[in-house]
C-alpha cells in the first residue's frame, strides 16, 4: 500500500519503473532492504560518490578495505590475509605450483585521492574516478585508477564475495600492472606458504657475501614463522 505498483508489466520493466518512482521508504517497507533496487554493481555507488567529502579516518579505513580486496583477488591462503597492518601481493609463478609466493606492503604506504574536474563557475561537478596511490620507499608514487566498477568489485572481495575468472577482464588490466610494479620493489625478500606446512609461512631473502679477493656470491636465507590465530610469532 502506498507505493506505485505495475501489475501489467514484466518484472524487469517494473523494476526499472520502480527505480525512478519508489521512495527509500517504499523500498525498505516492501523489500526489507534499502539496496534492493540499486543499479547493477551499485551497492557502493553512494560511497564512491561521496569520496571527496569523507573525513581522513574514514578514508584510511576505506583504503584498507580496497587493499584487502586486492589481496583477496590474488588467491592467497587465509593464513596470510588475517593481518590488518600489511597488504600481501601475490607473485605469479612462471610455472604452476602449489606453493604461494608474495611480498608484503605496509598499509600506511597507501592512500586515496579523488580525480576532481577543474572548477567551472556556477557548476558543481562530480568526479568520475579515484586513485589508489602507493608511495615507494624512494618517494616515487604508483597510481591505480579506480572507476566505480573496480571500486565496487574490490569492496565486494574484501567482504568475502567470490568472483569468477577475471584474469582477462579489462576491468582488472590496470590492477594487474599496478600489482606487478609494486612487487618488483621487494624482489630481494619474498614470503612463501606451502600446503605441506600449512601452519607456517617462510621468509626467503638473499644476502650478498664477499670474502677477500674471492668473487662475490649470494646466499639464500629461509626463515620459518609459525602463525597461530592470525598472529605472527
Amino acid at each position: 500500500d502506498g507505493a506505485p505498483h505495475y501489475p501489467d508489466m514484466t518484472l524487469e520493466s517494473a523494476r526499472r519503473r520502480a527505480y525512478f518512482e519508489w521512495t527509500e521508504e517504499d523500498v525498505k517497507a516492501i523489500a526489507q532492504d534499502l539496496h534492493a533496487l540499486d543499479l547493477a554493481q551499485g551497492r557502493h555507488f553512494l560511497l564512491f560518490r561521496d569520496l571527496p567529502t569523507i573525513n581522513e579516518d574514514a578514508q584510511r579505513k576505506l583504503c584498507s578495505k580496497l587493499c584487502e580486496g586486492i589481496s583477496r583477488l590474488e588467491g592467497l591462503p587465509p593464513l596470510v590475509l588475517d593481518r590488518s597492518d600489511v597488504v600481501p601481493l601475490r607473485i605469479t609463478p612462471r610455472t604452476p605450483t602449489e606453493t604461494a609466493f608474495w611480498v608484503e606492503k605496509n598499509i600506511s604506504a597507501f592512500h586515496l585521492e579523488t580525480d576532481l574536474p577543474s572548477e567551472a563557475e556556477g557548476l558543481d561537478r562530480l568526479h568520475r574516478q579515484a586513485f589508489l596511490v602507493y608511495r615507494y620507499r624512494n618517494g616515487r608514487e604508483e597510481r591505480l585508477r579506480l572507476g566505480a566498477e573496480l571500486f565496487h568489485l574490490l569492496l565486494e572481495l574484501s567482504e568475502g564475495y567470490q568472483l569468477g575468472d577475471v584474469s582477462t577482464d579489462d576491468t582488472f588490466a590496470h590492477l594487474s600492472i599496478f600489482v606487478q610494479r609494486l612487487v618488483r620493489e621487494d624482489d630481494r625478500t619474498v614470503f612463501a606458504w606451502s600446503p605441506m606446512r600449512d601452519d607456517a609461512i617462510f621468509e626467503v631473502s638473499a644476502r650478498l657475501i664477499k670474502s677477500g679477493d674471492v668473487d662475490a656470491r649470494q646466499q639464500m636465507i629461509i626463515r620459518s614463522r609459525k602463525m597461530t590465530d592470525g598472529e605472527q610469532k
